[in-house]
């Protein structure tokens, strides 16, 4: 990648990759994308989160079937869990209110730092030739997740990033028009037809499945919240010293 247009016709051009080829990920690469991932912003410093790479053939098998059944959690190349965390913070600063690692300031803090990083890595890793998805289907057994990565008190896994040379190029998703997205100087809260982009999303999944999956975005995203609500969620994040303020 040699130039500003480069870079945003990567940005332009992001999807999800699920299919690789049988091309390894040397190590070179590997550090590489970690090391961009670390250079991610981080509110006061912090850097609370924590990569763990999954290399273990029998942690994949369970990070797919907790997931639901999602193979390239298995065979990926570069299998990453990003998780929240502010145990090492707790451990390492000397603080006169403990109580703060348990407020949602903090809390947020550590999820948005865990995000940006995920996001550093997979933009590297796109810039190297790869490609990859992220998958928060892990979120579905959580505490199954912490005994399975021996997680500490205060620390939550958020989600996998999967990453390896494309075995296939999807077509771009259609986002939302941006008038729905971007607003100035206030809520963008006018638009309320959603009839054109509903068509386009439906037009894309017909023509990504041959016919089979005609869902617009409305009905799709209805069906993902009504199916997977996690509300154990709530209950992991309490448990794991989090938000106990």
């Amino acid at each position: 990648m040699n130039t500003q247009k480069d870079l945003i016709n990567l940005l332009m051009q992001h999807s999800s990759t699920r299919k690789y080829t049988d091309q390894p990920i040397d190590e070179k690469t590997k550090q590489t994308i970690l090391a961009c991932s670390q250079m991610a912003p981080t509110s006061s410093y912090l850097q609370a989160y924590t990569i763990i790479e999954v290399t273990d053939p029998a942690k994949r098998d369970e990070l797919a079937t907790i997931s639901g059944g999602q193979e390239w959690l298995k065979k990926a190349p570069l299998t990453l869990l990003f998780c929240a965390d502010l145990h090492r913070s707790e451990k390492f600063l000397t603080v006169t209110d403990p109580k703060v690692f348990q407020n949602t300031e903090l809390y947020t803090v550590a999820v948005v730092d865990a995000t940006l990083a995920a996001q550093k890595a997979l933009i590297a890793a796109q810039s190297l030739g790869l490609g990859g998805v992220i998958v928060g289907g892990v979120r579905n057994e959580m505490d199954q997740l912490a005994d399975l990565f021996n997680l500490p008190e205060r620390v939550m896994p958020l989600f996998v990033l999967c990453l390896g040379y494309p075995a296939e190029q999807l077509p771009v998703k259609p986002r939302l028009p941006q008038q729905f997205i971007v607003g100035t100087d206030a809520y963008p809260d006018k638009e309320t037809d959603l009839t054109s982009y509903n068509q386009e999303v439906s037009n894309y999944y017909d023509q990504l499945t041959n016919g089979a999956d005609t869902f617009n975005w409305v009905e799709r995203c209805t069906y993902a919240l009504e199916q997977k609500p996690r509300y154990e969620v709530d209950e992991f994040v309490k448990k794991a010293g989090f938000l106990k303020n």
